[in-house]
């Protein structure tokens, strides 16, 4: 896991809702240099307090850890992700199936 790019998301996050970092440690109940360190990526978090951290804002978790808003992006990032180990033949077959079912 990026911690980076998790701590930005949180981040950008915070303040599209206009939610100061002492507004945030405080609804979490933690101290504002803990929200520092997490969005500057330089603290790591339990699942328990990724999940109450997550739970200020109004996006999937999927957002923060892989920067996809919803089940569908997610299922393509899982999908192109698998794809970079295909060779190119295996590669053009897989195209050939996704085009049929398409435009079926």
């Amino acid at each position: 896991m990026d911690y980076t790019l998790i701590g930005e998301r949180i981040r950008k996050s915070r303040k599209e809702i206009k939610m100061t970092q002492e507004e945030f440690a405080e609804a979490i109940g933690v101290s504002v240099g803990y929200i520092n360190q997490v969005e500057t990526g330089r603290k790591c978090f339990n699942l328990k307090r990724f999940n109450e951290i997550v739970s200020i804002f109004d996006k999937p978790l999927s957002y923060f850890i892989e920067g996809t808003d919803t089940p569908e992006q997610s299922t393509i990032k899982e999908i192109t992700d698998l794809l970079y180990n295909v060779d190119e033949e295996k590669l053009n077959m897989i195209k050939k199936v996704i085009v049929a079912m398409v435009e079926n």
